[in-house]
């Protein structure tokens, strides 16, 4: 059983899906194509959503590269990993950027926001990670921090690759500029597709020209208006997103945004109690990934033995916390089957008792085995 912050475990119709393999220019395709952005783009609540075929990262540079300049005055905030590579491919496209860091472990008060905002003139665009894996700490309160961004005319480039279909998430409503993910997370496809999601706003931002053609957005568009690729795509990762993307809106995003929060919720309660030392608090908690230091050494090492993998820290917390990943279509069953080997690994144990949002609906319940 994999508990890492992705790739994830997804339902067999999703993999099955995954094994398609047919002409990219075939009529065929083109349904996929359509359906999948149509689809994504209600559960993005966005205008237009460009398709990539690559990992979340080339969602992250496809929407730096084609929504900001070089020269162009950038405000970034970073609080982990995710957050600094974010930085590095703002860096990298030469903007001129002004950062905003947080040590691991730490987190950005609106208040913090405001003012750093307030501070930097002259700046047109903001660039932060939604849900940072690396620390298990998120912007839970991203709305109003797009109100802020938005509130000074500034546009708003959001890293949510292992946040988005885990929290609500509205780009249009909320103005945010483009969102960035990949397929292998909360929405529990395969690896290997990145999505970018662009608002009325957003879209009037497509005008950067000196750019490598794979990261223009505006070109996947192009091709997307006739439900094509511009390159040749990864087929079956398309037909596979396709399918979970229906599964997600079978089991209705807002329920699989509780879904995500009730299971985060019990196993941090648990964890606490039997002497875990989690990092994050009530207001920046993440949905999808726990994290934090174990009452013992070797506790990831003693939980592979029992078929459980979770992961190791990230730079310098590599070697002090472990990482449990929520993402996807990890239930009720998914998180008694961990505390059971929780509970025999260190010799002690805690009632409990698991909320119903943690479980999945049926017929998606009977999709996937823990």
């Amino acid at each position: 059983m994999m508990l890492i912050p992705g790739p994830v475990n997804v339902p067999r119709s999703v993999l099955q899906a995954a094994t398609l393999l047919v002409n990219h220019r075939s009529e065929k395709f083109r349904s996929i194509v359509r359906g999948l952005e149509d689809n994504l783009k209600a559960l993005f609540s966005a205008d237009r959503v460009a398709l990539l075929t690559g990992s979340g990262t080339l969602a992250v540079e496809a929407m730096v590269f084609s929504l900001t300049k070089r020269g162009e005055k950038v405000v970034g905030f970073t609080y982990g990993e995710f957050g600094n590579r974010l930085m590095d491919s703002l860096r990298r496209r030469g903007v001129e950027l002004k950062v905003f860091e947080k040590p691991q472990g730490g987190w950005f008060t609106l208040e913090e926001i405001k003012e750093a905002l307030d501070l930097t003139k002259g700046a047109t665009a903001v660039a932060l990670v939604h849900n940072e894996t690396s620390t298990g700490i998120a912007f839970r309160n991203l709305e109003e921090v797009a109100k802020e961004v938005k509130k000074r005319g500034l546009k708003l480039l959001v890293d949510s690759v292992s946040g988005f279909a885990a929290y609500p998430l509205f780009v249009n409503e909320w103005k945010i500029d483009a969102v960035a993910t990949g397929s292998q997370k909360a929405l529990a496809s395969v690896p290997g597709a990145a999505f970018v999601a662009l608002s009325k706003e957003g879209l009037q931002d497509l005008e950067a020209k000196d750019l490598p053609s794979y990261l223009d957005l505006s070109l996947h568009l192009r091709f997307q208006d006739k439900n094509e690729t511009p390159f040749t795509p990864s087929v079956g990762v398309f037909n596979a997103s396709l399918r979970a993307s229906e599964l997600m809106l079978l089991e209705g995003k807002e329920r699989r945004w509780k879904r995500h929060e009730a299971c985060a919720r019990i196993v941090r309660k648990v964890f606490s109690e039997v002497g875990f030392n989690l990092l994050g608090n009530e207001e920046n908690f993440s949905n999808t990934v726990v994290a934090g230091e174990p009452p013992i050494r070797g506790f990831r090492e003693k939980l592979k033995e029992r078929g459980i993998e979770i992961s190791p820290g990230m730079g310098e917390l590599r070697e002090k916390i472990v990482r449990v990943g929520l993402l996807g279509v990890v239930d009720d069953r998914a998180v008694n089957k961990l505390f059971k080997a929780t509970f025999e690994i260190l010799g002690r144990s805690v009632e409990y008792v698991l909320p119903k949002e943690c479980e999945l609906p049926e017929p998606l319940r009977s999709e996937v085995e823990w």
